[in-house]
């Protein structure tokens, strides 16, 4: 018997899990936590995987965001993790910050859950690794946490594309739709976000932001960029924007050792030495954090009438902290939003099911990480929609 089964509310953007069970063999993808829960979530109790005996091939972590990650600390120490390289280093980096600054509960076990992981190189991108029952391909996706991946799994016959967080027009998402046509080809069952389909904003690529960056950059001499310090790519949008207007590109250590981390893993000189010194610079492009604006209240006091903030994450954010309608209000037309999303369009969602869905409609995807199922319809996919509901098993193989 083969089936599938979402242990958390599929209709609500991040905080997945995700299981693939065939017979006595189970695979989970993403073990995440809620992104606006209030307070310490609790386990989610999943016997055989959080709770009770180990019962479990593997866990498969897609990226390094808490919504994906961020329930780990439940993980029974007996059930293998799998994620790349980038993503157990990145992880460990944040969750090593948040132990120093006594902000992880003494019991929490993410770090040796993160140590403990088996990792998927650069090199093993492509390739195929048996876990119990499951033959798992690790694809590699554009999306804001570097090295991304999305998951092929083969087992009983059929095929399984898990998309995870995936875009077109991040630097790397050039590769998308290749990727796509090579790595995963014609599959079964396609399980895929759809973050972006309910939400209106403008997705603008990386490239474009960086390229608003740079007149921002021409037209202030101060520039505050408040903005994800795992969000890689358009970082380094950011610091490109300020080299190429001779201002210098100011980040704190944490980020530093981030930009540390995909320097050493990227075969591209691109993410090399984002920290570049200017000899006489035309002004400061500051990269902060969501933890640092106390600080950016403080530099309005001094230097308001020549900055600029540049607010670079969900909009929603501002509706909900006070904190930042503060600051909204202090720089008024100055606070700008410029933010490339980290997920697919509607159309990155539409050519990715026509790539690899099957004729006749014979490929089911099954829609998650999304505000509400009825957006799916509204694209006219040509393969069979199933909506699945939370604990809902949808059997595939009898």
């Amino acid at each position: 018997m083969l089936s599938i089964k979402f242990h958390k509310n599929p209709e609500r953007i991040g905080g997945g899990i995700t299981e693939i069970i065939f017979n006595e063999h189970r695979l989970i993808i993403d073990l995440g936590a809620e992104l606006e829960y209030e307070g310490v979530e609790p386990n989610p109790n999943i016997d055989g995987v959080t709770i009770g005996k180990e019962q479990c091939d593997g866990v498969l972590i897609t990226h390094y965001h808490g919504d994906h990650i961020g329930l780990l600390k439940y993980l029974l120490p007996e059930v293998p993790v799998y994620m790349s390289k980038v993503s157990q280093e990145i992880g460990l980096t944040i969750y090593d910050r948040l132990k120093r600054a006594k902000l992880l509960a003494s019991d929490d076990k993410t770090i040796d859950r993160l140590e403990n992981a088996k990792l998927f190189s650069y090199e093993d991108f492509g390739k195929d690794f048996q876990i119990g029952a499951f033959t798992v391909r690790p694809i590699r996706v554009d999306h804001s946490a570097f090295d991304a991946l999305a998951y092929l799994i083969t087992v009983a016959g059929k095929k399984i594309f898990f998309t995870g967080d995936f875009r077109s027009h991040g630097y790397t998402g050039k590769a998308l739709y290749t990727t796509l046509e090579k790595y995963v080809g014609k599959v079964d069952v396609i399980i895929t976000e759809g973050t972006m389909l309910s939400r209106e904003d403008e997705t603008i690529s990386e490239k474009e932001l960086r390229e608003k960056a740079i007149d921002i950059c021409n037209e202030h001499r101060y520039i505050l960029y408040l903005g994800s310090s795992t969000n890689i790519d358009s970082l380094l949008s950011m610091s490109s924007a300020a080299k190429l207007t001779k201002k210098a590109f100011c980040a704190d250590n944490f980020q530093k050792e981030i930009f540390k981390i995909v320097a050493e893993n990227s075969k591209s000189d691109f993410y090399k030495n984002p920290i570049h010194q200017v000899k006489y610079p035309q002004g400061l492009v500051i990269a902060l954090r969501m933890s640092q604006l106390d600080f950016a209240e403080a530099f309005y006091k001094k230097y308001g009438q020549e900055s600029v903030l540049i607010y670079s994450l969900w909009d929603g954010y501002i509706t909900k902290k006070q904190e930042l309608q503060k600051l909204q209000t202090l720089w008024g037309n100055r606070f700008i939003q410029l933010h490339s999303g980290g997920h697919a369009s509607a159309d990155d969602i539409k050519k990715m099911v026509e790539i690899c869905s099957k004729e006749r409609e014979q490929t089911m995807v099954i829609p998650m990480h999304l505000e509400n199922f009825d957006f799916f319809s509204k694209l006219k996919l040509p393969a069979t929609v199933r909506n699945l509901q939370q604990s809902e098993e949808l059997l595939l193989v009898p």
